[in-house]
This record gives structure tokens, C-alpha cells and sequence, in this order.
């Protein structure tokens, strides 16, 4: 009898089964038709046509295309907002701009989304999540072979967990990689369309002292009893920058500075954001009227709480009275914009007495983090300002930082942090994430770096360690295990938890006792040379494999040029006690800029140095006996 009650229970979860499950494809043949609204968007069109390349792509049939204006069939895949009745329903309130829908209806597959490209990501999630594609980078592009495409009972709302998503690496603004990770970009860079007129200091561009320096010294700062109207050489030397900040406290600043805001937003009426905001140092203004502000709404004491410039000098957090005074006003003048101004460096304590208007968005910056602990654990006094800014708003973008700008390919061993700060961030009412990576071509795991962050953006909560395993596996291919053992040895021994800062701005000498002590390297170019064995028949994924070396060879490079001389020198003592370049170094130097020039690999440290005019300085570097010039 029991035997009879299992076989009919077998029978029935089979039948259940089957009736949950829909084929799309099989045998090289399909029913179904792919089926837009009558008068489809441009971002409909581009969702079916991506839809039907990459079914044809796995299962090898060319599914049809039509209309919802065509006759009702059984087997249809609906795209978008079509006039059918199982899509009817569909509360598009609910998706927003980008949210998205999958939902399996009888033997309809329904995919759509918000306003903006939420179709669009729908049939990506649909390919990535459900057919197991995945886009690795911009050239790697993993597609798996289908005979039968079958799937079972699905209904999938997903919203984003931010509603602004940068990855600032120049490897994810390949139009499909942009589209396929949900990614936005401030400057309009690949698929997206750029919803902000003016980004981040922008003090300069909207008074600049060009025009009023010489006239009206009164509209800048004052402070070591002067005005500070005039330029100073910009710290890469391309050209010249202000010398201060406005004087936020005179009301013809206020008067100018939205007359230019004005002619802004008439040349760009699309743009929402807009932003008002500090130049890019610390010289702000403390005339009577700006610092009886500042006084006003400080929520801490002068010097009670003390930050770091990019040049580790300290000055008073003495939060953002004038400036958010000021900000309020712009945006009383702008109600349909929104203006963003920076909490950064000086402004980046939240203010007591005052809050943002509802069209202010708070750009809050992290740049003082350490990079090698989570910032609950590395940055308290960051996370308290977030937990202050959190009170008084939820329309807060986070400039976060991943990279070493002063050594891009140097090794940077953060990718056990990214998570956790990315969801310690969502949960403190940041509702907007700008991931600043490489702005240039190339540096240490740009790829995987860009990969998992745009995976993150979408979903904090992603297993991670999944999302890293598919990713090595599929960029490194046999390889991959030795990366992973790589990336682990190098993370292992960051310091993490010992109270040592890894900053964004450190060179490879700063790391020569820890994760780049002699011994450690040897591990690495150990585990590098079986990586390079195990793929040296496959020249796309050699390439790669190279490439994540890099890092190693800089490091190996820039510890010889501060030793000079000893066991990690870049010289050997000759026969008469004269220095002269070591081989394996020379070696090293040739292999590294040569792979960086093969790879178009763009700067060495951020704005300046190219891999030729690295070279090019080392060899002089050599021949000199030790003068870097």
C-alpha cells in the first residue's frame, strides 16, 4: 500500500512538474514568437532583438518577431508593455524606472520593466540568471550551448538597490557590459544617457575667478586676514585651479551663481542633477558671516573632530553650516532640479539645526577610509557622519573609492571589504553609489573589480564568493585556480584587523614588510608561473593570466627603485664596487611595460606616467645609478 501512495505521489509531483515547466526551444525548433507592443520604444525593440540573438545563440533557432497587434497565439514571449491579458495586470507603479519583471503565465514568458531600461535588463537577468549566460567583461562573453531551453514556474520582481549604479572603470562602459550589469554613468559613457548637467566641484565653473578674481576679491574666501581670489597650478600641473572656495555668506555670490546655473540648465534642460559644490580643497572661507554659519549648525566643537587632506594634513570637520545655507537657496530658486553638493573633506560632518531641502542630494565621500578593513571596523568616524547624514536625508550618493590612485597597477587587496561596505552603505539610507575605480585603460583586477562591484549595485546581497569562483573561472579558464590561490595569499596577509591603513593614495614600498615582503613575492610569481603553464595554448586567456602578474612585477619594481641596492635592489655592486643594474629587474621592467603597452594598458598612476614614459624613466633611473628623474 505504501508503495502505491509513493508511486501515485511520484506521478503526481511529475505532472506538476511538467505543468509548471514551459519550453522555449528543442530539437532546433520552437513555437514561440517573440512579441512587442504595437508601437514599441526604442528600448522594447532593443530587448526583443537582444532576446532573440542570444536564444539563437544557445538553442540555435531564429525565434520570430511580431506584434501585439498580430493574432493572439499559445506560445508567445511577451516583451515590454503589450496589450495582452496576462500582461495587463502588471503593476508598472511598482517598477519604477528600472525595476523588472520575468513571470511565466500558462505558457507565456513575460519580460518587462520600468520607464527607463527596466525591459531592457529584464531580458539580461532572463539570459544571465535563468540560461545561465554571463558577461565577464566587455571582450568575454560566456554563452552555453542548448539543445532544449526549458523552464519552470517563474515570477521574478526585482528592484534595484540603488537607483544611481557607477562603476567608475573604464572597462564597464562597453555599451552591451553597461546594459547586461544595470550600470549608469555621470558623463553619458557608453549606453547611458546621463541624467546630470554639472558633477562635483563645480565652485570654479560657476563663478570662476577668471572673471571676478581682480574686480570682486570679496566673493571668495577669506581667511589668514585676505581674500583668495586668484589660481594656483593644478596638482598634475595640466593647468590652473582656484585657490580657495566662494564666500558663501554674500548675496551676490548667491545672485551670480544661479544667473550661471540658469544659462547651464537652458543649454541641458534633460539634466535633473545639478551640482553646486566645493572646489577640490580645504581653503575655505571664514569671514565673519561664513564662520558665525558654520558655528551655528557645527555639530562638533572646532578641532573636536579632526580629518585628513590627500596630503595627510589635519584640519577642523567643522561640518557644512554655510555651505548647506547656501545650497538650501539654490535649491529654493531650482524646485523641478535637483542640486547636489559634496559632503567632503571640511563639509563632511552632518550639520545640527539645519537639513537638506528635498531637492538637495547630499554627495557624501569616503576618502579617507582605510581600504584593507570594512569601514564599520576601519572608518568609525565615517560611518558616524553617514549615520548622521541618514537622519536628515535619504537622498544620499556615496563616492566611494576602490583603487590606489598613486599606483594603479600596484596590488590592492580590498575585494574582501567591497561587500560589506556596499551593504553597510544600502542600510545607512545611501540611496545613490558611485564606485570610483580606473578611470584609465587596465590596473590590478580591473575586470573582476568592475564585475563584482556591478553585481553588487544591482544586489547587495549576492553570494559574492559565487560571483568571484563563475568569474575566475570563466576570464582565467584553467588558470583559475592559481589566481584564486593568489588573490587569497595577498588578501590573507593585508593586516587586516591590526590596525595598519591601507590608503588610497600608498605605494608598493608602504606594503614591502606585509603583503609584499620578499618572501611573499617569491610565493606569488610561483603560483603566476603554474598559471601562465596551464594556459600558455590558449593566447586569449595567456594574455589575461598576464596581466593579473602585473601588479606583482610593479610592486617587485617600485620596492628596487626605493632599495636601490641589497638582496631587492635595482643595482649589483661590479668588480671595482660600481653599481650596476641587476638582470632580473631589467628582466622585469621589459616584461612589465612591454605586456602594458601589448594590453593598452593607459597610466601608471592616475592622470599622468604611461607605460612608455614609465620605462623611459626607469631605464634613466638605471643608467644613472639611482637618480629618478
Amino acid at each position: 500500500m505504501k508503495q502505491i501512495f509513493r508511486l501515485s505521489l511520484f506521478i503526481l509531483l511529475c505532472n506538476s512538474i511538467q505543468a509548471q515547466t514551459i519550453t522555449l526551444a528543442g530539437n532546433k525548433k520552437s513555437a514561440y514568437t517573440i512579441v512587442m507592443p504595437q508601437n514599441a520604444t526604442v528600448v522594447e525593440i532593443q530587448a526583443a532583438k537582444v532576446l532573440q540573438d542570444y536564444l539563437y545563440r544557445i538553442s540555435g533557432v531564429l525565434l520570430p518577431t511580431g506584434f501585439d497587434s498580430d493574432k493572439e497565439k499559445d506560445h508567445e514571449i511577451l516583451i515590454g508593455k503589450v496589450n495582452r491579458s496576462h500582461a495587463n495586470s502588471i503593476s508598472y507603479d511598482a517598477l519604477d524606472r528600472d525595476g523588472l519583471l520575468i513571470r511565466t503565465a500558462g505558457k507565456k514568458l513575460i519580460i518587462t520593466g520600468g520607464s527607463k531600461k527596466g525591459v531592457l535588463y529584464g531580458v539580461y537577468t532572463f539570459l544571465d540568471k535563468y540560461l545561465g549566460c554571463r558577461k565577464f567583461a566587455a571582450d568575454v562573453t560566456y554563452v552555453p550551448k542548448k539543445d532544449i531551453i526549458a523552464l519552470p514556474k517563474i515570477d521574478d520582481l526585482q528592484l534595484p538597490a540603488f537607483t544611481f549604479r557607477e562603476a567608475y572603470y573604464n572597462e564597464s562602459y562597453d555599451p552591451e557590459y553597461m546594459d547586461w550589469h544595470k550600470l549608469h554613468s555621470f558623463e553619458g559613457k557608453g549606453s547611458d544617457k546621463s541624467e546630470w548637467g554639472y558633477w562635483v566641484h563645480t565652485f570654479h565653473s560657476l563663478l570662476s575667478p577668471e572673471e571676478y578674481g581682480t574686480t570682486h576679491p570679496e566673493y571668495f574666501s577669506y581667511y589668514d586676514e585676505a581674500r583668495h581670489p586668484g589660481l594656483i597650478p593644478n596638482w598634475d600641473k595640466t593647468g590652473a585651479q582656484p585657490e580657495s572656495q566662494l564666500c558663501l555668506s554674500n548675496p551676490d555670490v548667491l545672485e551670480i551663481v544661479c544667473k550661471n546655473l540658469k544659462l547651464a540648465m537652458d543649454k541641458k534642460p534633460e539634466a535633473l542633477y545639478w551640482s553646486v559644490s566645493q572646489n577640490d580643497n580645504v581653503r575655505y572661507c571664514r569671514c565673519d558671516q561664513c564662520a558665525a554659519l558654520d558655528k551655528q549648525y557645527a555639530a562638533f566643537a572646532p578641532e573636536e573632530k579632526m580629518l585628513s587632506t590627500h596630503g595627510g594634513h589635519k584640519y577642523p570637520a567643522l561640518g557644512m553650516g554655510s555651505l548647506l545655507t547656501f545650497v538650501n537657496k539654490v535649491a529654493e530658486r531650482f524646485p523641478d532640479k535637483i542640486i547636489s553638493t559634496l559632503a567632503y573633506q571640511y563639509t563632511r560632518v552632518p550639520p545640527k539645526g539645519i537639513v537638506p531641502r528635498k531637492n538637495v542630494n547630499i554627495m557624501l565621500c569616503s576618502i579617507e577610509s582605510s581600504r584593507n578593513d570594512p569601514m564599520t571596523v576601519g572608518d568609525k568616524a565615517f560611518c558616524e557622519d553617514l549615520a548622521g547624514w541618514a537622519k536628515l536625508t535619504n537622498n544620499i550618493l556615496v563616492w566611494d573609492y576602490v583603487i590606489r590612485f598613486s599606483n594603479l597597477l600596484a596590488p590592492f587587496p580590498n575585494l574582501r571589504i567591497l561587500q560589506s561596505n556596499i551593504q553597510f552603505l544600502r542600510n545607512n539610507n545611501v540611496s545613490a553609489l558611485f564606485e570610483q575605480g580606473n578611470r584609465d585603460r587596465g590596473g590590478e583586477f580591473a575586470n573582476l573589480r568592475t564585475y563584482l562591484i556591478a553585481r553588487m549595485l544591482w544586489n547587495v546581497n549576492v553570494d559574492i564568493q559565487k560571483e568571484t569562483d563563475e568569474f575566475l573561472k570563466g576570464y582565467y579558464g584553467a588558470a583559475a585556480s592559481d589566481i584564486k590561490e593568489y588573490i587569497n595569499l595577498l588578501h590573507d596577509n593585508n593586516q587586516s584587523g591590526r590596525s595598519v591603513k591601507m590608503s588610497i593614495f600608498g605605494s608598493p614600498v608602504d606594503d614591502k614588510e606585509t603583503f609584499l615582503s620578499d618572501s611573499l613575492l617569491t610565493r606569488y610569481n610561483k603560483i603566476f608561473d603554474s598559471a601562465e603553464a596551464k594556459v600558455k595554448q590558449q593566447p586569449d586567456v595567456y594574455v589575461r593570466v598576464k596581466s593579473a602578474r602585473l601588479p606583482v612585477y610593479y610592486a617587485m619594481l617600485e620596492i628596487a627603485k626605493s632599495e636601490k641596492t641589497g638582496k631587492r635592489g635595482a643595482f649589483v655592486t661590479g668588480e671595482n664596487n660600481e653599481l650596476m643594474p641587476n638582470p632580473a629587474i631589467v628582466k622585469i621592467l621589459q616584461e612589465f611595460s612591454y605586456h602594458c603597452i601589448r594590453t593598452n594598458v593607459t597610466r601608471i598612476t592616475e592622470w599622468h606616467t604611461t607605460p612608455k614614459e614609465y620605462l623611459e624613466k626607469y631605464a634613466r633611473f638605471l643608467q644613472s645609478g639611482g637618480e629618478w628623474k
